[in-house]
């Protein structure tokens, strides 16, 4: 992905971030860039959808809410996107 697509999917992850009801299409997103060309990049986006999403899935089933696993799924994608846009300055 190119910087500018980095920057409007940060913003578009800054904009759904506000609500566990928007997972669904975060999650959209992620896969999405799971088939990115930087093998870096491509790595930490598998490495989220192995781990923080079935934690935030598994969270969710058991108690109906799971605000925490979603913030901090939301977080790691947020962060991996962030470090993208400034390898790619």
């Amino acid at each position: 992905m190119d910087k500018s697509q980095l920057e409007d999917l940060a913003a578009f992850i800054r904009e759904q971030r506000s609500s566990e009801s928007n997972f669904e299409k975060i999650y959209a997103k992620l896969e999405e860039v799971n088939n990115d060309e930087d093998p870096e990049f491509k790595s930490a986006i598998s490495d989220i959808k192995e781990k923080g999403v079935p934690t935030y899935q598994k969270a969710k089933e058991a108690s109906g809410t799971a605000w925490p696993e979603f913030e901090k799924f939301v977080s790691e994608f947020e962060k991996t996107v962030t470090e993208a846009i400034k390898k790619a300055a």
